[in-house]
């Protein structure tokens, strides 16, 4: 008789887990966008019964695309600060804890001061990550440079940040 063990590695301790969804008129915006593209193929173009169903698959799958990338997960373990944008990450940042200097709630016009979400830059040089609303965190590193990370929980995001810095001891 034999015994099979299965090793499992222990879940990662997070001090904090955020997932967000982007703004409503970003979804707005590229249905918009679709709908403009597909009324201007269908008008060029004879009606069939395939090119309608086409243009309605490839809307779909656009529009299923876009739910699947335009999605904004924030964790904080208490090593770094991990953000990442996707079920499937198409862009992913890791801020150590040891290389942040200072963390602050910040409040912001996502349009007015950095043109859109998502991953942005600011005026400045600022690297910013947002997905919806205009609250968040502002992460000042030990090298200079600064984040904004978006956040529905920002008081949480920062205190969750701050217990990740603090000495141990």
């Amino acid at each position: 008789m034999s015994v099979s063990t299965v090793a499992a590695l222990p879940p990662a301790t997070a001090l904090f887990h955020e997932e967000q969804y982007f703004d409503w008129r970003v979804y707005a915006i590229i249905a918009a966008v679709e709908t403009l593209t597909a009324m201007g193929f269908l008008h060029r173009n004879a009606w069939s019964r395939e090119l309608i169903a086409g243009v309605a698959i490839g809307m779909l799958l656009l529009l299923s695309l876009a739910v699947v990338v335009l999605r904004m997960t924030t964790e904080v373990t208490p090593t770094e600060v991990r953000v990442w944008f996707g079920w499937i990450p198409i862009y992913r940042r890791e801020i150590p804890a040891a290389g942040i200097k200072r963390v602050e709630p910040t409040s912001f016009r996502p349009i007015a001061d950095y043109g859109f979400w998502g991953v942005r830059a600011g005026r400045d040089g600022e690297r910013v990550l947002i997905a919806r609303g205009g609250r968040g965190v502002r992460i000042e590193l030990v090298d200079g440079s600064t984040f904004v990370i978006g956040s529905q929980r920002t008081e949480e995001l920062a205190l969750a940040i701050q217990s990740a810095i603090r000495p141990v001891g």
